[in-house]
């Protein structure tokens, strides 16, 4: 369904095709409070997605849950071209800002989908909205 620059995906394939979107980005900023993702689209996330993100000239910003596997995810960024802040919070969705678009993605394994705003006033707000999480994040 696509409306004024607004489309529901359903699906794991096209939950991952959003990501690969985010490759053909210079900057992504991500608030990935998810720890139940691989229960919808398994270890793709980290064995493919994550290898072609970090290993591509893309700077990031991500806000995750604090666990200790995410902390230990973060210890492995580099600090600059790749960031990482914590959030005592979790929750079964994503958000993600590419350059050109923002995504919500449902991790709820019954159900998983995405909802993807390519209108550009929304898409500012959200990066505002990033901007003030980013800076309430933990280090």
């Amino acid at each position: 369904m696509k409306n004024q620059g607004v489309i529901v995906l359903p699906g794991a394939d096209s939950i991952k095709s959003i990501y690969l979107r985010v490759l053909k980005s210079k900057a992504a900023d991500f608030v990935c409070l998810s720890t139940g993702y691989e229960a919808v689209v398994g270890e793709w996330y980290d064995q493919e997605f994550e290898p072609q993100l970090f290993g591509s000239q893309i700077k990031t910003r991500e806000v995750v849950a604090d666990t200790a596997g995410n902390r230990a995810y973060g210890a492995k960024k580099d600090g600059v071209k790749n960031q990482a802040r914590y959030l005592t919070s979790s929750a079964e969705s994503d958000l993600i800002l590419g350059d050109d678009f923002m995504a919500i993605i449902s991790f709820n394994p019954a159900s998983p989908y995405t909802v993807v705003i390519e209108d550009p006033a929304i898409v500012n707000s959200a990066r505002a909205w990033f901007d003030a999480i980013w800076s309430s994040a933990a280090r």
